[in-house]
């Protein structure tokens, strides 16, 4: 499989250096796009420096908008791994997303433990959007927010995703779910340091809670989009 890595940037000059050697240093290194989601720092010119092909927004718009623009630009590939500027996310796990894709998963999920070193109020706020989108997605989902995951082809072609900011994450989870696609998990370790995480409390939480009840209301009326896709077959599929 043909599987690129998309990496989203805001102000993340301090750490994508190290994120991009370490993919640099796996024994299969990844073609890899950055989105520079508008960073008033040298995010660009650090992604360039190091290789990677750069993609820049004129202004900040949200990471959803940055994962669909990636996306869109690596569409003859497999499937895409994305993972964050900001070294959280172990480059090295990169092999097991692909494996468990090859292994007929169409939605891989970074699944961390959500330890001490998580601060408490995202640790309360993930267990809280987990279970909620395990209940709709009719299956077990450890870690909604771990943006560490790969989308398969038919995933991206097929499943209606909304542009926004961190809920476009968790809205992907329960409509591939719910259009059939097979999901699977991979263990990943997350660092908290001195990194700056672009997740606002007070302005992420109302927008992922307002996605949830959204979704929610979904499961009882499906909106047009996602009874278009309910009537595509799409390859790899499974039947809902």
């Amino acid at each position: 499989m043909r599987i690129a890595a998309l990496v989203p940037a805001y102000q993340a000059a301090a750490h994508l250096g190290e994120v991009l050697l370490r993919l640099q240093a796996l024994p299969a290194p990844p073609d890899t796009l950055v989105v520079d989601d508008g960073s008033r720092d040298a995010t660009a010119e650090v992604a360039r420096t190091f290789g990677a092909r750069v993609h820049s927004f004129a202004a900040n718009r949200g990471k959803g908008y940055a994962l669909l623009k990636g996306f869109e630009l690596l569409q003859d590939y497999d499937g895409v791994v994305t993972l964050d500027a900001d070294a959280q996310h172990p480059p090295e796990c990169f092999p097991a997303f692909v494996a468990a894709a090859e292994a007929g998963a169409d939605l891989v999920l970074g699944a961390r433990v959500r330890s001490p070193n998580m601060p408490g109020l995202r640790r309360f706020a993930n267990a809280l959007s987990s279970g909620w989108a395990s209940a709709l997605a009719g299956r077990t989902v450890s870690d909604s927010q771990c943006g560490y995951r790969l989308y398969g082809r038919a995933v991206i072609a097929h499943t209606p995703m909304t542009a926004g900011r961190y809920e476009l994450e968790t809205e992907v989870i329960v409509r591939a779910a719910r259009l059939g696609f097979r999901l699977a998990e991979v263990a990943v370790p997350t660092v908290y340091a001195d990194e700056q995480s672009q997740f606002r409390l007070t302005r992420d939480v109302p927008r992922i809670v307002g996605t949830m009840l959204r979704l929610t209301a979904e499961g009882v009326m499906p909106p047009a989009e996602m009874r278009r896709a309910r009537r595509k077959p799409q390859p790899g599929r499974v039947p809902s």
